[in-house]
C-alpha cells in the first residue's frame, strides 16, 4: 500500500512518445536496494564485505584527517567561481539596498535613460533593490522597466527578471502580460523548467505540464500534471565501479561500519566528488549510498541522489524514496512535539539540519531544528548544550515553529519566519501584498527562503506517505494542531 502511495507523487520527467530504457529487475543473486534497507544494517553490510574481500582499504587512521590518503580522483574540486554577471549584480545589490528610496529612484531613472546592454547588472540589481520601496508606484514602474531592459539583452543571469516580471504581472491580475514574459523564457537549464512550469500554473493551471522533476520543491507541487503507468526502476547492490578508486572506497566505508566508525564515515564523505560518483553505474552508487545512510552521513546522500534523479527521473522507485527520506528520530519527533503536527516538524527537521543533532551553522544554530540559544532559552533550554540533545531540541523548536504558526496565522509564512527571521516577513508582507499565500511565496526575495518553504513542504508530502500521525497508531496524546494552510 505505501509503495503505491509512493508511486502516486512520483511523475517522470520523460516524455510518454519518448520510450526510456532503464533496469526494472535486479539481476540474478543481486541484493536489491529494497532488502538492503528493510534488513538490519549488520546484514547488509556482511553482504557487501564477501563482494570486497580481497580490496586494498585506504589508510583512514589519521585522526586530524582521515581522508588524507585518498587520491584526487576521489575528491571534490574547488567550488567554481560565481558567473561574471551574477558577481557584478550582487556587488550592484550591496551598493544599492543601503541606498535612500529617493536616490535609488534616481538612479533608475539615469540608468533607464542611457541604457546598454552593459548595464544590464546594474539595471538587474536596480530592479531587485527597488522592491525594497514596494508597493510604491514609483519603485514597482522602475523595477519592472529596468527588468524589461534586461532581458531584451543576451545576458546570462536574465532568467530572474523573466521571473520577476511574471509573478508581479501575475499580481496584478494580468496573466497576458506574465505569459507574454514566460513565452519568451530561455531554454530552461535543470532545476528552473519545473520553476517555469509552477510560474505558469498560475495563469493556465498544471494540466498542461508532462515534464517535471518528481522531487524538485517546485515539481511535487505542480497540480493535475499527467501521470504514467511504470514499473519502477529496479535499484540493486553492486562492488564495481570501473574505478580501482571507487571500489577500494565502498570496501573502506565496508569496513568503517563494521567497526562502528561511522564519524569518519562522515568526515570522508565531506570531501568526496559526488559529480564524479553519479557517473559510476547506478547499482554502485546505492552500496555506497547505504553505506553512508548507515553511518549519519544524510546531507551527502540526501544530495547526491536529487542531483542524480533531477538528471534520471527514471530512476525514481520507493526505495530511493527511502534514501531520500529516512524516518530517524521519528519517536523522538512524537514525544517531544507537543501539539504540533509531528509530521510538519519530521519535514523541517530534514531541511534544516538532514538529521545530524550535532549540526552546527555559521548563524551559531544548533541541533536537529537548528536553533539559536536565544531563542531555545524562551522555550525552557538552560543552557547552549543542551541543543545538542534531540528531545530538549525538538522540545524548544517545536514550540517556536508553533508560535511563529500562531503569529502569522499560515505554515508557509511561519516556516519562511523560521528561516529569515519573523521581522523580515512583517516588511515583506507589507511590500507584497496578496492573498494568495502560493503567490507571496514566489514574491519572496531571498532564494534561499523561497526554496526553504518549498523543500519543506515537499518533504511534508512525502512524509505524509510514509508515515502515520501518533492518533492513527493509537497512541494517547493531544489533538495535533495545524492551521488550514497546510504544506
Amino acid at each position: 500500500m505505501q509503495k503505491t502511495l509512493i508511486l502516486s507523487l512520483l511523475v517522470l520527467a520523460s516524455c510518454a512518445s519518448k520510450p526510456v530504457s532503464y533496469p526494472v529487475k535486479a539481476p540474478a543473486g543481486a541484493m536489491t536496494l529494497e532488502k538492503a534497507l528493510h534488513q538490519t544494517p549488520e546484514e547488509t553490510t556482511a553482504y557487501l564485505k564477501e563482494h570486497v574481500s580481497g580490496v586494498e582499504l585506504y589508510d583512514v587512521s589519521n585522526s586530524a584527517d582521515p581522508a588524507s590518503h585518498l587520491p584526487d580522483s576521489l575528491r571534490a574540486s574547488k567550488a567554481p567561481a560565481l558567473p561574471k554577471e551574477k558577481s557584478l549584480t550582487q556587488g550592484f545589490i550591496r551598493k544599492y539596498r543601503v541606498w535612500t528610496a529617493e536616490r535609488r529612484a534616481h538612479q533608475s531613472e539615469k540608468v533607464l535613460s542611457t541604457f546598454t546592454c552593459e548595464h544590464a547588472p546594474e539595471a538587474q540589481a536596480l530592479g531587485f533593490t527597488l522592491e525594497i520601496d514596494f508597493p510604491a508606484e514609483t519603485a514597482t514602474t522602475l523595477s519592472q522597466q529596468l527588468h524589461e531592459k534586461v532581458i531584451s539583452c543576451d545576458y546570462a543571469a536574465k532568467a530572474e527578471s523573466y521571473f520577476r516580471l511574471a509573478i508581479f504581472s501575475i499580481q496584478k491580475n494580468d496573466c497576458a502580460r506574465a505569459m507574454g514574459y514566460l513565452k519568451d523564457f530561455p531554454p530552461a537549464e535543470r532545476g528552473t523548467s519545473d520553476r517555469l512550469a509552477y510560474v505558469k500554473s498560475f495563469c493556465v493551471g498544471a494540466s498542461e505540464v508532462s515534464q517535471r522533476n518528481p522531487w524538485s520543491g517546485y515539481g511535487i507541487l505542480l497540480k493535475d500534471a499527467p501521470k504514467e503507468n511504470r514499473t519502477p526502476a529496479a535499484w540493486y547492490l553492486t562492488t564495481q565501479s570501473g574505478s580501482e578508486d571507487w571500489d577500494r572506497l565502498l570496501a573502506t566505508f565496508v569496513d568503517l561500519n563494521l567497526k562502528g566508525k561511522k564519524s569518519t564515515v562522515q568526515y570522508i564523505a565531506s570531501k568526496l566528488n559526488y559529480e564524479t560518483l553519479r557517473s559510476l553505474p547506478h547499482s554502485f552508487q546505492a552500496s555506497v549510498l547505504v553505506m553512508m545512510t548507515y553511518a549519519g552521513a544524510d546531507l551527502a546522500v540526501f544530495q547526491t541522489l536529487h542531483r542524480y534523479i533531477a538528471d534520471h527521473p527514471e530512476m525514481v522507485s520507493p526505495d530511493v524514496t527511502t534514501l531520500l527520506f529516512p524516518t530517524r528520530y521519528w519517536n523522538e519527533i512524537v514525544e517531544n512535539s507537543h501539539d504540533m503536527d509531528p509530521i510538519l516538524v519530521k519535514a523541517l527537521i530534514r531541511q534544516e539540519s538532514a538529521f545530524n543533532p550535532q549540526a552546527r551553522s555559521r548563524a551559531k544554530a544548533s541541533g536537529l531544528m537548528q536553533l539559536i540559544y536565544p531563542t531555545a532559552r524562551r522555550f525552557g533550554v538552560p543552557r547552549p548544550s543542551l541543543l545538542l540533545k534531540p528531545d530538549q531540541n525538538i522540545q524548544a523548536g517545536s514550540q517556536f515553529l508553533g508560535q511563529l504558526i500562531e503569529e502569522f496565522g499560515s505554515v508557509e509564512l511561519a516556516l519562511a519566519a523560521y528561516n529569515a527571521g519573523p521581522g523580515i516577513v512583517r516588511k515583506w508582507q507589507k511590500r507584497y501584498p496578496t492573498d494568495n499565500i502560493e503567490l507571496f511565496v514566489e514574491m519572496i526575495p531571498y532564494s534561499e527562503t523561497r526554496e526553504y518553504v518549498r523543500l519543506v513542504r515537499r518533504n511534508f508530502r512525502v512524509y505524509e506517505t510514509l508515515l502515520s500521525r501518533p492518533q492513527l497508531l493509537g497512541e494517547t496524546r493531544g489533538d495535533i494542531r495545524l492551521p488550514a494552510s497546510t504544506p
